[in-house]
């Protein structure tokens, strides 16, 4: 379990790092694809899996 919770670091290790990336669901994807096209607001730039996850559950305003 203590590995688990350095896997955002372990994520930057080339090869294996991708083994760490955790799963995104394709409904939080959608959420922050529509939030980012409709919100202003919204942080420009490139949103990594890390991103989504926190995106993807914050409530609409």
């Amino acid at each position: 379990m203590q590995i688990l919770k350095h896997a955002k670091l372990l994520s930057k290790i080339p090869l294996i790092g991708l083994l760490f990336i955790p799963p995104v669901h394709v409904t939080s994807v959608a959420k922050v694809v529509l939030t980012a096209a409709t919100d202003p607001t919204f942080p420009h730039g490139i949103i990594d899996a890390y991103g989504i996850l926190q995106h993807g559950h914050r409530k609409p305003t």
